[in-house]
């Protein structure tokens, strides 16, 4: 009789196991392929509410996705077979969203980490740094007009050479 029990103890968990694993139909994401496929979706929302695009941009969106999708290697219709799968057994869907916002929270302190180690390397911030640099980028009205001198006959002024001495090999025209 206790052989029995024992067997039955052992062929429960057993069997239960093998069914839990089974009972995912072909098709259907693994648990870790879709937390890193919603991690990925919610970043690229966050992206498109970021840049002002969720109303009225629907072609935008469903461009963003389909980039997501193709990232991991899956199809839409992949995709969506395994979020109405996962709708459908809420006790495996629960597990999964924890570790979705704990992953998208994880990346965002290392964001804000490496953006508060940026301000203090730049105290003026990113706006003062591209002004500096747009300022470093504006010539004045020589620099300009030597700029055009060039544009048009292909050497720079200083030069004082007329094209038809250059061409011609003339250097008494």
């Amino acid at each position: 009789m206790s052989r029995v029990i024992r067997n039955i103890l052992i062929l429960c968990p057993l069997s239960l196991l093998l069914c839990l694993t089974g009972c995912r139909p072909k098709g259907i994401l693994h648990s870790g392929e879709m937390r890193e496929v919603l991690v990925d979706l919610h970043k690229t929302d966050a992206m498109i509410q970021l840049a002002g695009a969720q109303f009225g941009h629907e072609e935008a969106k469903r461009i963003y996705y389909a980039q997501v999708l193709e990232k991991h290697g899956i199809t839409q219709a992949e995709f969506d077979s395994s979020l109405v799968w996962y709708t459908a057994h809420p006790q495996l869907f629960d597990k999964i969203y924890p570790k979705v916002i704990a992953q998208l929270n994880a990346e965002e302190e290392v964001f804000l980490a490496q953006h508060e180690q940026d301000m203090r390397v730049h105290p003026e911030g990113i706006t003062a740094i591209k002004k500096k640099k747009k300022a470093q980028r504006t010539f004045t009205q020589e620099q300009m007009d030597s700029t055009l001198w060039v544009a048009q006959h292909g050497y720079p002024s200083m030069w004082n050479i007329r094209p038809t001495r250059v061409l011609m090999h003339n250097p008494e025209d």
